[in-house]
């Protein structure tokens, strides 16, 4: 049986230069834990 890597999506969909934090947070906490981590930003 093959390991599958865990992978996660993060949706940013506020403008702002302080709602952009939480969620590279987010994603460089899922990263440090071996998490394949994608963040989408919409305006």
């Amino acid at each position: 049986m093959e390991d599958k890597k865990k992978r996660m999506a993060i949706i940013a969909s506020k403008g702002t230069l302080d709602m952009a934090y939480p969620p590279v947070i987010l994603a460089s906490t899922a990263a440090a834990m071996d998490v394949e981590v994608g963040i989408f930003f919409t305006l």
